[in-house]
C-alpha cells in the first residue's frame, strides 16, 4: 500500500491575502487540488496540514512522516486577477529550493495550477525518478463556472446533512449543465446520494443506493482513473454482499491513488468488513501519516479496526468522554457497548446500549416504539461483514439469546451451484456466475453483445445486428461469390465434424477442427457484409466491425480483472469481426434471463 522509497512532501494551506471574502473558497481548494494532484505520484508521500499550522509548528508526533520537503505560499485575488507566490523548501535546513510567482485571470485557475505542477515536478525530478515529469496527468479543460459549482457542492457535502446534500446536488447539476463531461461533478452527485443512503435517509435505502451507483458509474465511464468514484462503487458492491467485486474496486482505488487520506480512511474502515483487519490498520496509520491533524471520526475508523482485531483496550481508548448519545454515526454507541462487554465492564456496556436505543428511536424509528430485535436487525444491515465479527457475541448476550448468529451474505451470494452459469442484467449492474463464483460488474455495452452471443452458441451474428443498425457499404470487393459459398459450406461441415468429435471425446481432432474453423470464420468475417454479400473495403461496415470488436473485448477485459478464469474462457470462445460467434470448447448452460 505504501512506497517505502517515496519522498515525504508536506503541503501547507496557502495564505489567503484576498480582500474579497467570496473568493476564499478558491484559495482553499487551490491547496487541496494541488495536494490531490501531487498525491497521484507514487514517488511522493504528500502530507497535508490544516489552516494555522506553519512549518515551525510541526510537532514530533510518533508514527508520523517527517517531511523531506514542504510547500507554502500565498494566494491573492484582486477582482478577477489572481497572484500566487509559492516556495519549495528543504525541511532539514529550511533551505529554499525553488520559488515562483504565477499570475493570471481567475477563470484561468486550472491552467495556473497545471503550470505550477509542471514547474514543481521539474525541480523535484532531480530528487526523484527522472520520468516523473513525463507522468503528469493531462487533466481535461474545465469551464470556470462548472468548477465553481463543483467547489460549492463539495463545500455543502462536508456539512453532512440532508439539506446540505440537496443544495450540493443542485450545484453539481448546474456544473453538468455547463460541462456535461465533467467527471468530478458526477462523482459529487454520487457522494451526495451515498451520504443520504448510508447516513441519513434510511427509509430511502434502495433509491439512494441506486442513485449513488448510477452517478459513480457515469463518472468512471468518463474517467476510469477516478479513484473516488471507484471507492464509491466498491462500497455499493460491499453492501450488496458482492465481496470479491468490492475488494477489487477498493484495491483499484488504492492503486489509482494510495496517497489521498480522503479515500484511505474510508477504505480502511470497509476493509474490516472484508475481514482484512491488519491491512485496514496499515491503511489507517498511513492516512494519519499523511494527515496527522485528521479530525474525522477517529472512533468509527480506528476504534472499529482495533475492535475487530480483538484489541479491546486499544479500541476503548478511542471513545471520547462526552461521546455517549452524541455520536455522528448512529450505531457508534452500539459498538461502544460491545467494547465494554468484551472488557467485562457491564455498567458502561448497558449505558452505551441504552444510548444507542435512544439514537435509534430518534433517527430510525422516528420517535415510535420498537422491539429491541428491530434495532439489532438494523445493525446487521448497516454492517455487512463478510466473515465472523466480534459484535456477534455481544449481540447474543444483550438479546438474552434471541440473537443466534450473524448472517454471512457470502454463503448465499458468492457461491452458487457449480453447474449453473449466469449472465444476468440486474437494474444498473450485471451479475455473472461461472465455475461456482459470482461477480457483479458495472454496465458496459459489450456485456449486451456477450449475452446475445452466449444465448446461441455457434450462431454467427453480423456486427450491424449487434449494433442494432442497418449499414451500407461500398468499396473494392475482397472475395468472389463462388469463394464465399465455398467458405459457408465448409463452416457448416466443420460444425458437424466438431459435434461428432465432441461426442466421442476425440480431443486431438477437436483441437485441429477448432483451429481450422477459427481461421475460416475470421477470414469470412472480414469479407462479407450484412446481407452476406461480398464486403467491399472503405465502407461503414468497417466502422461497425471495429466498434463491436472493441466493446466486446473491452467488456471481456473488465471481466478478466475480477474473474480471470471467466475472462480467459470468453477470450478463447468468442470470435469477433464482421461476424461474431461464441463457440466454447465444451457444452455450457447459461442462465440469461
Amino acid at each position: 500500500m505504501q512506497n517505502q522509497h517515496a519522498i515525504p512532501l508536506a503541503i501547507f494551506p496557502f495564505e489567503d491575502l484576498s480582500s474579497q471574502k467570496e473568493i476564499n473558497i478558491f484559495c482553499r481548494y487551490f491547496s487541496e487540488d494541488l495536494i490531490t494532484e501531487l498525491s497521484r505520484f507514487r514517488q511522493l508521500s504528500v502530507i497535508r496540514y490544516p489552516n494555522g499550522v506553519m512549518p515551525g509548528d510541526i510537532p514530533d508526533l510518533s508514527g508520523t512522516l517527517k517531511p523531506a520537503y514542504y510547500v507554502q505560499g500565498t494566494f491573492r485575488a484582486d477582482r478577477e486577477v489572481v497572484k500566487i507566490n509559492v516556495q519549495l523548501y528543504d525541511s532539514e535546513n529550511r533551505r529554499l529550493v525553488w520559488g515562483d510567482r504565477l499570475e493570471g485571470h481567475l477563470h484561468e485557475l486550472n491552467d495556473i495550477q497545471d503550470n505550477l505542477l509542471k514547474s514543481m515536478v521539474t525541480v523535484m525530478q532531480q530528487q526523484i525518478d527522472q520520468d516523473l515529469l513525463s507522468k503528469i496527468r493531462q487533466r481535461p479543460k474545465i469551464a470556470f463556472s462548472a468548477y465553481e459549482h463543483w467547489l460549492n457542492g463539495m463545500e455543502e457535502l462536508k456539512k453532512a446533512s440532508v439539506e446540505a446534500d440537496l443544495i450540493a446536488r443542485e450545484h453539481f447539476k448546474k456544473a453538468l449543465e455547463t460541462q456535461p463531461d465533467y467527471a468530478l461533478a458526477y462523482t459529487g452527485m454520487s457522494l451526495s446520494f451515498f451520504n443520504e443512503w448510508t447516513c441519513q435517509l434510511w427509509e430511502r435505502w434502495n433509491v439512494s443506493k441506486s442513485g449513488a451507483f448510477e452517478w459513480a458509474q457515469k463518472a468512471i465511464e468518463l474517467d476510469d482513473n477516478n479513484h473516488i468514484a471507484t471507492m464509491v462503487l466498491a462500497r455499493i458492491f460491499l453492501y450488496e454482499g458482492s465481496y470479491s467485486t468490492a475488494e477489487y474496486y477498493f484495491r483499484r482505488s488504492l492503486m489509482l491513488n494510495s496517497n489521498d487520506p480522503d479515500t484511505l480512511f474510508p477504505i480502511s474502515l470497509y476493509l474490516v468488513y472484508l475481514g482484512l483487519g491488519k491491512e485496514a490498520l496499515e491503511g489507517y496509520e498511513r492516512g494519519l501519516q499523511l494527515y496527522p491533524y485528521f479530525r474525522g471520526n477517529q472512533f468509527r475508523i480506528g476504534g472499529f479496526i482495533y475492535f475487530e482485531l480483538g484489541e479491546y483496550e486499544k479500541a476503548a481508548s478511542f471513545i471520547e468522554k462526552d461521546q455517549m448519545g452524541k455520536a455522528s454515526i448512529a450505531d457508534s454507541d452500539a459498538y461502544c457497548a460491545a467494547i465494554f462487554y468484551h472488557l467485562k465492564q457491564y455498567d458502561k456496556m448497558q449505558a452505551y446500549w441504552n444510548a444507542f436505543l435512544g439514537v435509534y428511536k430518534r433517527l430510525i424509528a422516528k420517535g415510535q416504539d420498537f422491539e429491541q430485535q428491530e434495532a439489532i436487525d438494523w445493525i446487521l444491515k448497516l454492517n455487512p461483514h463478510r466473515y465472523k465479527t466480534n459484535l456477534e457475541e455481544f449481540l447474543r448476550f444483550i438479546s438474552k439469546g434471541s440473537f443466534e448468529k450473524y448472517p454471512l451474505q457470502k454463503e448465499s451470494d458468492e457461491k452458487i451451484n457449480s453447474q449453473e452459469n449466469a449472465f444476468i442484467k440486474e437494474n444498473s449492474t450485471w451479475k455473472i456466475s461461472y465455475d461456482g463464483t459470482t461477480i457483479q460488474t458495472v454496465e458496459v455495452k459489450g456485456l449486451y453483445d456477450i449475452q446475445k452471443l452466449i444465448m446461441q452458441p455457434g450462431q454467427l451474428f453480423h456486427c450491424a445486428e449487434l449494433m442494432g443498425s442497418t449499414l451500407e457499404d461500398s468499396g473494392e470487393k475482397l472475395i468472389d461469390e463462388k469463394a464465399k459459398k465455398e467458405y459457408q459450406r465448409k463452416i457448416l461441415e466443420l460444425q458437424g465434424e466438431l459435434e461428432e468429435a465432441e461426442q466421442y471425446s476425440d480431443f486431438e481432432r477437436i483441437e485441429k477442427l477448432h483451429e481450422e474453423y477459427d481461421k475460416l470464420v475470421d477470414h469470412l468475417s472480414s469479407s462479407l457484409n450484412l446481407n452476406k454479400k461480398v464486403r467491399e473495403t472503405g465502407g461503414t461496415i468497417d466502422k461497425a466491425r471495429s466498434a463491436v470488436t472493441w466493446r466486446i473485448r473491452n467488456a471481456i477485459a473488465k471481466i478478466e480483472l475480477i474473474h480471470p478464469l471467466l475472462g480467459a474462457h470468453l477470450s478463447n470462445a468468442i470470435k469477433t469481426g464482421t461476424f461474431c460467434t461464441y463457440k466454447p470448447d465444451r457444452t455450457l448452460v447459461w442462465i440469461t434471463w
